[in-house]
């Protein structure tokens, strides 16, 4: 069974927008303890209010409000909670880019699990790493300026990303080859000439890996092959952009060098191998879900998708104006965590004028793929005949169809022969005579299929 990852925040940090149903408090303990936030939530609330005194349900209350997109209602219960109650107002000084409030919380935490003889938890270690994390990435935020925010459905967020050709394209996995496997969400990456895919799929553990597939010289797609576990960092690795240069990688990863969830990555590829990836930091990250980062070399301009700004059914697609050298802002600046958190894109013009940039997008002619090739047969000129239809040739039309019965009745030969090669492997020895003959007919099939190819090619030239 594949993993379906929806993207973290669009169910922990956005909440769910179905009303919650009336619960007894004992399933809106279990429901918590599941992590169904949305549906304990209402519950927990009212018997915290009803009990004041009650430093767990407080806490609860707090946790299920912080989980589904309430932190401000979220504090209000966890300064009522348990010791534990702590890391959670960590975790909310956290979103907010105040790491000296963060650790006060933890420090306070810490005091009183010592003073009880208890060891600190899991999770507030967690949660300090994260803050170490966001307080390095604080000293360098990188000083761009974001020239425009829309906010889109997030189904088709990369169908608002208007790219000249010459960056190639983002399409949906439906735009695959037939049989190739796919993570759930991913985006595909096709190269300006089309001969390149690089996308995510699942492996045999079902986490995601970056993969690659170039086009034959017969317009087939060569078996998808991983580009390194370098880049998965212990996590899952997704949403590729490759450069106009073919060397520089933008991808999300949401391992352990993630600030949280999904982020922004940079590999860049020696002629062999990708390299140890590096988070490319602030703005661009954020706690939340950031991801799939394409510069557009032609127009100037870049683009980003984030989840930051919480909203249930949609996500924030950023513009802004790369650097050739990255310039990051002076760490004492005002309102650092402001840019850093891009509360008001605008911040960032200075006295620049980017309207001639923005228009350079809307110029743009956008199209999507709306249907999927039947397959892809390469021609000697370099052509590519993508269904029976774009044949010019009556003659090649029914060839073609000989050619796809063939390549069928091939596959279906295959997958008997693998059937029948596990039987015998199991012990049923009468499979061998039958293996035998369809090992020897399989070539005999290839042959065919490669004459075929030749009288198309004949007959269409």
């Amino acid at each position: 069974m594949v993993k379906t990852k929806y993207l973290i925040s669009s169910f922990i940090a956005l909440g769910c927008a179905c009303a919650a149903s009336a619960m007894t408090p004992g399933e809106a303990k279990a429901a918590f303890e599941a992590g169904d936030y949305a549906e304990a939530v209402e519950t927990l609330r009212a018997i915290a209010d009803k009990e004041p005194r009650n430093a767990s349900a407080h806490t609860m209350a707090g946790i299920a409000l912080m989980r589904t997109g309430n932190p401000d209602a979220a504090r209000k219960y966890l300064l009522k909670g348990t010791n534990e109650a702590k890391i959670h107002l960590a975790e909310l000084d956290f979103y907010d880019y105040d790491f000296d409030a963060a650790d006060e919380w933890l420090d306070k935490y810490a005091t009183a699990q010592k003073k009880a003889r208890k060891p600190e938890s899991e999770e507030a270690e967690r949660v300090r790493a994260r803050i170490e994390t966001g307080r390095s990435m604080l000293d360098r935020v990188e000083k761009i300026a974001i020239i425009d925010s829309i906010a889109v459905p997030r189904e088709d967020f990369f169908s608002f990303y208007r790219l000249a050709s010459s960056a190639g394209a983002i399409e949906a996995p439906s735009a695959l080859p037939q049989g190739f496997s796919a993570a759930d969400p991913t985006t595909v990456y096709v190269s300006e000439d089309g001969s390149t895919m690089l996308w995510s799929a699942p492996d045999a553990d079902e986490n995601f890996g970056l993969v690659q597939s170039s086009r034959l010289a017969d317009g087939s797609w060569e078996a998808p092959a991983p580009l390194g576990t370098v880049l998965n960092e212990g996590g899952d690795a997704n949403f590729p952009f490759l450069m106009s240069d073919g060397v520089t990688l933008y991808f999300a990863n949401d391992g352990e060098n993630s600030l949280g969830g999904y982020d922004i990555f940079i590999s860049r590829n020696d002629g062999e191998k990708y390299l140890q990836p590096q988070n490319i930091g602030m703005p661009y990250n954020s706690p939340y879900d950031d991801y799939l980062l394409a510069i557009d070399e032609e127009t100037g301009i870049g683009w980003w998708a984030t989840d930051r700004n919480r909203m249930t059914d949609s996500i924030t697609i950023y513009r802004f104006v790369p650097q050739e050298l990255r310039i990051n802002y002076p760490v004492d600046t005002e309102n650092l965590p402001a840019l850093a958190l891009v509360k008001d894109y605008r911040a960032t013009w200075g006295d620049n004028d980017y309207t001639t940039l923005n228009d350079r997008v809307k110029s743009i002619r956008h199209t999507r793929r709306e249907r999927k090739a039947d397959f892809r047969f390469g021609l000697p000129d370099g052509s590519v005949r993508t269904s029976i239809e774009s044949f010019h040739s009556a003659q090649a039309r029914s060839l073609m169809q000989d050619y796809l019965d063939q390549s069928r009745k091939i596959d279906d030969t295959r997958a008997y022969l693998a059937r029948l090669r596990a039987q015998y492997r199991s012990g049923n020895t009468s499979a061998s005579a039958d293996i035998t003959s369809l090992e020897a007919e399989l070539p005999r099939m290839k042959a065919r299929l490669k004459e075929i190819a030749g009288m198309i090619v004949n007959a269409e030239m």
